[in-house]
């Protein structure tokens, strides 16, 4: 143990800048010369007016300094089994065999240029906390992190975490860079490196991105659970040119928003770097005032509902629409108004993905979106003009407001019009029921199970006023849907559970004389 100490100390680059000044508490720990931690002899706790020598060691609870000064350096070994739940401060040197953890609500700040982390446990809850790095990164910074936190005012130099296979059990918190940034990770050229990240991703100001290599074919992932929330700085997806490599970046379930901030892409390989939104449900794409938007790729892959709002695109990075995928807008300009006169990236809304048209004042649909959509929902009370001649092969969901279909639509084979609320400009036969049915049918819902919404279709052999109710496994009617007078024909609604909690749920439809019910599972 001791040769380990004295290997460490020997091996830590001696310019260590002044140590800052905190504020002291009455209770707080300092170490005061060299040794282990078990041993009190090397601590003094502050009294609340003086330092004075201490007859135990630390618990872990208080606020632990290791220190290190213009005269000296203290190294101190954690020999027995230690959880900071109170706040340890790095400034010397720490090292440790696997003994030392930080508990929930616990901080390990790293306050110093340079040197090099001991292997920590991490625990729910923790946080690591980057405060005093200006020029070299700590070495064995490649760990399993909860929390960590950059606040790193000093920054002179580019640095990266080093993160490859690691995994973030909690949020990223950029609150400052100084004059440089900070990347999650880097890659030798023709190497691939995979992070991931359990919770939220906020950066306040300063810069940060996944990458700032320049080496080539280099394949960087990010898989990421939870919200991207930007309100200042620079969070960009690549900060390298990275030629002939990619730099992906999957939002599994999480939203992104930004205002007051920068971003930008530098990866050479067209369409090489992207944020894509892959959660199979519905995702936000928000972003504010005061963005400069040199590039921001998107991506929305099959299965994905993302709801621009009215949010505005600009610069060069790409826009892509997987077929299978949902675009909702508030714009009034509809799909056309998403871009900015600036934009200069390359669009692609693939055939048979699906549109969304959710504003608060009348859109267009406009003639960026494609010719051949899968299904198109109406969902303005003020209002939707179909801007070119289309084709529907799904469902045209009419949710609220008036479609204006002067320009007329088709409905492919197989596809319907779904009146949940709106209504046609132009009335128009649902094409889709082929012949008539001839007896009354429901069919079960899919998907079953669902989680939020479901699709349930059913048949009418002559006009009917249709009502809907939903019951849960007690037989209490929870929802009652009327869907209004329907002519014979295949028809077909959506139903969302808002508010329901989850498990089994019957839905009943009543149409005149005829009445159907089924069974549908709701999951959390």
């Amino acid at each position: 143990m001791r040769y380990l100490l004295t290997t460490l100390i020997c091996l830590v680059v001696m310019s260590i800048a002044t140590a800052p000044a905190f504020a002291q508490a009455e209770g707080d720990y300092r170490s005061r010369d060299s040794g282990d931690w078990s041993d009190a002899q090397i601590w003094e706790r502050f009294n609340g007016s003086t330092w004075v020598a201490v007859a135990t060691p630390p618990t872990g609870s208080e606020t632990i300094t290791v220190m290190a000064t213009e005269d000296r350096t203290d190294s101190v070994f954690v020999d027995v089994a230690t959880t900071i739940s109170g706040h340890l401060v790095h400034q010397g040197i720490i090292a440790t065999e696997g003994n030392l953890s930080v508990g929930d609500g616990g901080v390990y700040e790293y306050a110093r240029d340079e040197g090099s982390m001991p292997i920590v446990n991490w625990e729910e809850g923790s946080t690591f906390l980057i405060t005093g790095v200006t020029a070299t990164a700590p070495a064995n910074r490649n760990q399993n992190y909860y929390n960590i936190t950059f606040n790193t005012p000093g920054l002179l130099s580019n640095l990266n975490m080093d993160l490859v296979g690691a995994t973030i059990g909690g949020d990223i918190h950029v609150i400052e860079t100084g004059v440089s940034r900070w990347y999650l990770t880097s890659a030798l050229a023709n190497d691939t490196s995979i992070v991931t990240i359990q919770g939220d991703v906020i950066v306040e100001a300063g810069a940060f991105s996944v990458q700032g290599t320049s080496n080539a074919n280099t394949t960087f992932i990010v898989d990421h659970y939870g919200d991207i929330v930007v309100t200042g700085g620079n969070f960009s997806i690549s900060r390298g040119s990275q030629g002939g490599g990619t730099t992906r970046w999957y939002l599994h379930g999480g939203n992104l928003s930004m205002e007051n901030a920068t971003t930008q892409s530098s990866t050479a390989t067209p369409g090489g770097a992207r944020f894509i939104f892959a959660g199979g449900g519905t995702q936000m794409l928000m972003l504010g005032e005061g963005n400069t938007i040199t590039a921001l790729p998107i991506e929305v892959a099959a299965g994905t509902t993302l709801d621009v709002g009215s949010s505005v695109l600009s610069g060069g990075g790409d826009f892509v629409v997987r077929e299978g995928s949902v675009l909702a807008t508030a714009n009034p300009g509809g799909i056309t108004g998403m871009f900015d006169e600036l934009y200069v990236g390359a669009d692609t809304l693939e055939a048979n993905s699906s549109y969304m048209f959710n504003g608060t004042e009348a859109q267009v649909t406009s003639n960026l979106m494609p010719t051949v959509v899968q299904d198109l929902t109406i969902n303005n009370a003020a209002g939707v003009v179909l801007s070119q001649e289309t084709t529907i092969n799904g469902v045209l969901h009419l949710v609220a407001g008036v479609f204006d279909n002067t320009i007329p639509f088709t409905l492919g084979d197989g596809a319907s019009i779904s009146e949940e609320g709106g209504s046609l400009l132009v009335p128009v036969s649902n094409e889709s029921a082929g012949e008539l049915p001839v007896t009354f049918f429901v069919e079960q819902n899919y998907p079953n199970p669902f989680n939020p919404s479901t699709n349930i279709r059913f048949g009418l052999p002559s006009p009917a006023d249709v009502t809907v109710s939903i019951y849960n496994a007690l037989g209490q009617r929870v929802r009652t849907l009327a869907l209004g007078h329907k002519p014979a024909g295949e028809h077909e609604f959506s139903f969302r559970a808002d508010g329901l909690s989850s498990g089994m749920y019957l839905y009943r439809i009543e149409a005149g004389e005829f009445i159907a019910t089924r069974q549908m599972v709701l999951l959390e």
